[in-house]
């Protein structure tokens, strides 16, 4: 091993260390229980008794008959669904599989522009044309919000031949659109409605969590069990409800799109998790819902931080996820990725991810007092009310760029790296965008501007993770 160290051990280190996790997956790391006098990552190994392949009585993924048929029917009757599809390849593989299943090849998209990366790579597959809806920017934090039934309505009027509509609720920083009223307005055209809510699985489940979109008129949607519920990374379903689009279909781009040798351990750990959710219903979420009033209670004093989540900030915000803990420091003039660093580095608090002016948390079932109590005493003791800074103009999330090009032909086409900042005029050669949460900034075959590139700049000089910028180039299409 050359002295290297393993991943095995720097997860064990990472386990046993004090960090505690305001971040995904959703079981934070304690949902299954250790024996006695175990180390938490030596649990690892009780997994390799457990890793079979297709054999007798274990059923097929691709063909289920048995067991696994039964595990995702009751999957269905959970969310209310009339099919369910384990993907064992995340939201991912169910992302790519609803756009293939609705849309034809070379067929049109209406979605939405803060759609996950995961849309794109399925436009770039199956050579669509997307039509972009930008969302709004919300007030003071330079976050997305969500896309209308206006706009819905508006594009389906000026391109009937749209074969879908696509959009994101929750959004990564938790904001909830309007999905019955975009579904009612999509199918007044007779367009189905595609919902990527990977961030929403735990929605229904409690009174107070908003409805999930199989139950508000999305004909197909997408749910990460591993983001929120008490279940492994990599573990999400496909659910389908009222016919508009295609059942069998659905199930051949799952075959295509997910590996052919599925983890019997994380289909295990889905099950269980439906069980679990399905037999506790509610009362799952009671704790949580006492925690985070906790929370919120000894955070109210705040000066200069500011906790933003379902209930405290007075935008024209539709609807917030009470899932998701939202940051800011602005007032002190800080970033969000400075507020993420002294969290981590100072109070060893794991946050989900920072941006330019919010720091997100993911709160779940699973957390604990301890983890509420942390972080906000962490908080009142960062805070400062008597200094006082600039938070700076809050840019749009993603700004409207020329499209001259589709994604397809950009990333067939010759490119070539070029200076950031000397890349105004020149054509996005492949995606651009920060990481979490993996929504394009940039797109290939669109043009670079001032805008994005000042966007850009400010995130590099952040110190955030901008993907598609390398040590300050970034490619674009020859000549």
């Amino acid at each position: 091993m050359n002295g290297e160290e393993s991943l095995l051990s720097r997860l064990e280190s990472y386990a046993g260390s004090d960090f505690y996790p305001f971040h995904m997956p959703g079981h934070k790391r304690n949902a299954v229980p250790v024996a006695e006098g175990e180390k938490q990552g030596q649990s690892l190994f009780g997994a390799y008794a457990l890793d079979i392949t297709e054999i007798d009585g274990f059923d097929n993924l691709h063909e289920p008959e048995g067991i696994l048929r039964d595990a995702m029917e009751r999957a269905a009757r959970l969310y209310g669904a009339d099919d369910a599809f384990y993907s064992v390849n995340g939201s991912t593989a169910g992302i790519l599989a609803m756009v293939s299943a609705a849309v034809p090849e070379g067929g049109k998209l209406i979605m939405a522009r803060n759609c996950h990366k995961a849309v794109y790579h399925a436009v770039y597959l199956r050579k669509l044309n997307p039509v972009y809806l930008y969302p709004e920017t919300v007030p003071e934090l330079g976050i997305a919000d969500v896309i209308t039934a206006k706009q819905v309505e508006e594009a389906l009027t000026l391109h009937p031949d749209a074969a879908a509509v696509l959009l994101v609720s929750p959004t990564y920083d938790g904001v909830v659109a309007d999905v019955e009223e975009i579904a009612a307005a999509a199918h007044r055209f007779g367009v189905p409605v595609l919902v990527d809510a990977a961030h929403g699985a735990h929605f229904g489940f409690h009174p107070k969590f908003p409805d999930s979109p199989v139950h508000l008129g999305a004909d197909v949607t997408v749910v990460s069990l591993h983001k929120t519920l008490p279940c492994m990374t990599q573990t999400a379903l496909l659910l389908a409800k009222g016919g508009r689009v295609e059942t069998g279909r659905l199930r051949f781009f799952m075959g295509i799109y997910q590996t052919s040798s599925p983890s019997y351990v994380l289909m295990a750990g889905m099950d269980r998790c439906i069980r679990t959710v399905g037999e506790k219903g509610s009362a799952l979420w009671d704790a949580f819902f006492g925690d985070r009033e906790f929370f919120l209670e000894e955070t109210a004093k705040l000066s200069s931080l500011r906790v933003v989540t379902d209930g405290t900030y007075g935008s024209g915000v539709y609807r917030w996820d009470p899932g998701k803990i939202l940051l800011t420091a602005s007032r002190l003039g800080w970033s969000g990725r400075k507020l993420y660093q002294i969290l981590s580095e100072r109070y060893h608090l794991q946050m989900e991810a920072a941006d330019g002016a919010v720091v997100t948390a993911i709160v779940t079932c699973c957390d604990r007092r301890e983890g509420w109590r942390r972080l906000a005493a962490a908080l009142r003791e960062i805070d400062d009310p008597v200094q006082e800074g600039s938070g700076g103009p809050v840019l749009p999330p993603y700004p409207a760029l020329e499209a001259v090009c589709g994604i397809h032909a950009a990333l067939e086409a010759g490119t070539e790296e070029v200076e950031l900042r000397c890349a105004a005029g020149c054509v996005c050669g492949e995606f651009i965008n920060l990481y979490p949460p993996g929504i394009p900034i940039a797109v290939p075959g669109e043009r670079l501007d001032d805008t994005v590139i000042g966007l850009l700049e400010e995130y590099e000089g952040q110190g955030l993770s901008v993907c598609g910028v390398r040590e300050g180039m970034v490619r674009v299409l020859q000549g």
